[in-house]
């Protein structure tokens, strides 16, 4: 009789997911009802977080649910380039070397940012498999890999065809620091101390934050029904300048202006703010540029030419009062952009860029959920996502980074001319040699042509610009399945896009659907012509146990990895997934993993009391290759008592509110009640009973009888288990052949 080990080795869990590779269990068999989940691929910025553990969790557990009831199940892992924060990450990464990426130059420094992928990407699988993700690895996917690179052109030159993507000089969000444009969504607001300053413009006073925009000051905007002003509006006021220059404005009524704003007058300052930029487009007012590239104030501040917008404000602020042009300063709290991934604060300016319209695509997004052919669950962030569309303007997708995909654009040397209003990426100063290509003489194809079709006798320059992370990133539910080269391998045999798209389920975090989830409904009509996804799960955020977020600033950060490591990856799975209801934020603390890491004891110790009556394989089944059964119809011995009978019955039902639970998404709903029922109603009543049944043989029911009903139990619920505790089931089935 072969010894069972007393205690449930959870340091075993990466043999058991190399045998489960080995055996193919993970791969679809293209057969039954497909179901696919595409993950969202975690950035390649280093290790993973307990938000992932949460993300690949929860989409493990449905994967092997799927799998159990006999569908074709398809999980397609993969991992994100994350262009911006991975180009900064390494900058940081040179700049404590004592090196900068200008001086490396652009070849060298992707040189240096490929070293880093390859270091973290064989790393950051290592920890998927540990997490117990069951995916197809042989169809793993890289957003720069050579498929994603033909998947990201061949989108743009199409939506380019369709003439929803375009060039244009408006105003963007734009990072001083890392020299690029950023999206609306990667910009993060803080309210931070501030002044108000009341400065007189002629007759009338207005108030503003930044008075060192006043050099971009090209009118005065009042409420059209603002009756303090009507007298004005359509007059020109001469304005004093800090320069002592005198300036005659255009004072505008315009329904954007907010009367209980100060004196309920605004400066315009087009160049620099977005509500004054889309002001001065509808009243044609110039724009004057007052803050270049670098935050420093350009040389139409005069004196102040070279000074840094935040320096400068209270410089020009003391010049304002000493010129008697300041009537008072107040304390004022401000809303302050900063960049989420380099820190600087963010500087709205005119810009020359790529833009995806988005009129048509967000009305299709809105409608695809409205119909209900795309299920949010919880169906309550619907509002949520339909407010950010309505308000969604069209989509800067252009960026001043060195890694990410390159744009399909090419200009023609002859004709193009320079922009001088940013310099070439990776550069300290703008130099003639090395400007951004930007002309109206380019083509948009996706390969360089041998020719230059304009001039016919130039090699064209592709532009220097590559596309935000999102612009790839929305392509991920398709391109990862095929698109746009998907071929049939056979006249009877679907291609992956053909049988598992849409997907049937996206899960992921409730902060991400601005950068993502919309990006792909949107992405995926305009280029497909389906919707992405049938269903998208929403978790919250993970809290520590003080409810605080978890950052690396404060310390209170928890590797998943350590967790695993201590614990094992099953305990940690279930103490995620445990208390945590969709779109909800969640305390996070040990204890948790702890609760679940005695429930593992709890469910080795029964299963072992059973292998050791049954004497290992005298009864029990021999384990399959599959990392899950599927549910078989078993048929109990005669002659069963009430309460064998009545445990049954209890068993039954939890197995159909497991069914219920699943369908409804409710994860921790059915792990909480197979918690309970195997605790208590299992371990601790019913196999205590039948030990005293054995023990006390008071019936004439066999020992064999009792030990079968014990096996039957321990069966259906290692069954149920094997859906939050892949390792333990597998484990338990290999060592007790239960």
């Amino acid at each position: 009789m072969k010894e069972i080990p007393t205690r449930y080795d959870h340091t075993k869990e990466p043999e058991i997911y190399a045998a489960w590779l080995k055996s193919g269990a993970f791969k679809p068999t293209g057969k039954g009802e497909p179901f696919s989940i595409v993950i969202p691929p975690p950035n390649v910025t280093g290790d993973l977080h307990l938000g992932h553990a949460l993300t690949y969790g929860i989409q493990d557990t449905i994967a092997r649910h799927q799998r159990r009831l006999g569908k074709d199940v398809l999980v397609l892992p993969g991992m994100d380039h994350a262009a911006i924060a991975v180009q900064a990450l390494v900058e940081k990464k040179l700049a404590k070397e004592g090196k900068r990426r200008s001086e490396l130059g652009r070849e060298a420094f992707l040189e240096e940012v490929w070293a880093w992928i390859n270091h973290y990407m064989p790393r950051m699988r290592t920890s998927l498999e540990r997490l117990g993700l069951s995916a197809d690895w042989d169809r793993f996917r890289f957003t720069m890999d050579e498929h994603s690179q033909l998947a990201v052109k061949t989108a743009f030159v199409r939506l380019y065809e369709k003439g929803l993507i375009y060039q244009g000089k408006y105003l963007v969000n734009w990072d001083p620091k890392l020299q690029t444009a950023i999206s609306d969504v990667e910009v993060i607001y803080t309210d931070v101390p501030g002044k108000l300053y009341w400065i007189k413009y002629g007759p009338i006073t207005l108030a503003t934050t930044r008075p060192e925009t006043k050099f971009g000051d090209t009118a005065i905007a009042v409420h059209p029904d603002d009756e303090r002003y009507k007298k004005y509006v359509g007059k020109k006021i001469e304005v004093t300048m800090v320069t002592g220059e005198k300036r005659s404005v255009p004072v505008i009524a315009d329904k954007a202006v907010d009367p209980e704003f100060g004196t309920g007058a605004v400066k315009v300052t087009p160049a620099h703010d977005r509500t004054d930029f889309e002001m001065g487009q509808r009243h044609k007012l110039p724009s004057i540029e007052v803050i270049d590239q670098y935050g420093k104030l350009t040389k139409v501040a005069g004196e102040f030419v070279g000074m840094k917008a935040a320096e400068a404000r209270e410089v020009i602020a003391k010049k304002m009062t000493e010129m008697g042009l300041m009537e008072k300063i107040t304390d004022y709290t401000l809303r302050q952009p900063t960049s989420e991934r380099s820190g600087a604060v963010i500087e709205p300016r005119l810009s020359t860029q790529w833009f995806m319209k988005t009129t048509a695509l967000k009305r299709q997004a809105l409608e695809a959920v409205k119909s209900g052919s795309i299920e949010f669950v919880p169906k309550g962030f619907e509002k949520t996502y339909f407010n950010w569309l309505k308000h969604l303007h069209d989509w800067c997708i252009s960026r001043q980074l060195w890694w990410g995909h390159e744009l399909p654009v090419w200009f023609c040397q002859s004709q193009q001319s320079a922009i001088s209003n940013q310099p070439s990426a990776g550069t300290e100063k703008p130099k003639a040699e090395s400007r951004k290509l930007r002309a109206d003489k380019f083509v948009v194809v996706l390969e360089k042509p041998k020719s230059c079709p304009i001039c016919g006798n130039c090699q064209m320059l592709q532009d220097e610009d590559t596309l935000d992370t999102w612009f790839s990133a929305g392509l991920w539910p398709f391109s990862t399945l095929g698109w746009p080269t998907y071929a049939k391998a056979s006249a009877d045999k679907p291609t992956d896009f053909e049988r598992y798209f849409p997907t049937s389920l996206l899960e992921t975090s409730e902060d991400i659907i601005f950068f993502w989830v919309a990006k792909m409904i949107m992405m995926s009509q305009a280029l497909t012509e389906k919707i992405p996804f049938k269903q998208v799960y929403f978790h919250g955020l993970i809290l520590d146990s003080d409810g605080q977020k978890m950052s690396k600033s404060k310390g209170n950060v928890m590797d998943p990895m350590a967790l695993i490591e201590k614990h094992g990856s099953d305990a940690l799975r279930m103490s995620l997934i445990g208390g945590n209801t969709p779109g909800n934020s969640q305390r996070f603390s040990e204890e948790k993993v702890l609760k679940y890491r005695n429930f593992v004891t709890k469910i080795w110790n029964a299963s072992r009391f059973i292998a050791t009556a049954l004497q290992l394989s005298a009864v029990g089944s021999q384990p399959e290759k599959a990392a899950s059964r599927k549910p078989q119809a078993v048929k109990l011995p005669e002659g069963l008592d009430s309460t064998e009978k009545a445990f049954f019955e209890r068993l039954g039902k939890l197995e159909k509110h497991n069914e219920k639970n699943f369908d409804d998404l409710k994860l921790s709903l059915a792990l909480e009640e197979l918690y309970e029922f195997f605790w208590h109603d299992f371990a601790d009543k019913f196999l205590e009973y039948e030990k005293t049944a054995l023990r006390e043989s008071k019936d004439d029911r066999s020992a064999a009888s009792r030990r079968t009903v014990l096996n039957l139990g321990l069966t259906k619920l290692l069954t149920l288990l094997g859906d939050f505790a892949p390792f333990l089931v597998a484990a338990i089935r290999k060592e007790m052949k239960i």
